[in-house]
């Protein structure tokens, strides 16, 4: 998967061929394509590697990252927390997530998988925005929905890109940027 996820982020999803991805990995075209069925599979497949960090069945929200989040005593614990999962995540996914970016407005397909990612990204901030919500003892429907938009919003990799790739910022201002504005993350007041 390693080299596949690389391929693309070096020559795009349209300049990378299955044929290279299977050249390069020592492997068969067939073996590639028996496993994977179409190049799209393989694109999705190096998307969630590069979010997960390795190819094990396990979700993201069951990673020991995430659930170190829910279990914070505090919500200023889970703010930090987070932000390390999330300077995490975001590092190791910019480049596969920015290859999906570009060639959905090209390709049908990969348009259909970004929407599928961001709505798993929304579900999951979704989850995040219910646990904190917990801990600042926030119940209103509308300030839970505020939080889950705003964890959307902090957590992507194509932000994450703007500001260390765009602007220059090293990961640990990132990483601290990320702490602040989860912290925050209480809505305001209606």
């Amino acid at each position: 998967m390693e080299v596949a996820r690389r391929l693309f982020v070096e020559q795009g999803y349209a300049g990378t061929s299955v044929e290279q991805i299977a050249a390069q990995a020592g492997v068969s075209g067939r073996t590639v394509f028996a496993g994977f069925t179409a190049k799209i599979n393989l694109l999705k497949q190096a998307v969630d590697t590069a979010i997960v960090g390795d190819s094990d069945d396990v979700p993201l929200a069951m990673r020991s990252a995430m659930q170190r989040v829910h279990q914070a005593a505090t919500a200023h614990e889970a703010f930090e927390r987070l932000a390390d999962a999330y300077a995490e995540i975001v590092q190791r996914a910019y480049g596969i997530y920015t290859v999906v970016h570009r060639a959905a407005d090209a390709d049908p397909e990969i348009a259909e998988l970004e929407r599928l990612l961001e709505a798993q990204r929304l579900t999951g901030a979704g989850q995040l925005a219910a646990t904190l919500a917990d801990r600042l003892g926030v119940a209103d429907p509308a300030a839970v929905a505020y939080m889950q938009d705003v964890l959307w919003t902090v957590g992507s990799p194509l932000q994450y890109g703007l500001l260390v790739h765009g602007r220059g910022w090293t990961i640990e201002r990132y990483r601290d940027w990320t702490a602040r504005a989860l912290a925050a993350l209480v809505p305001p007041a209606h």
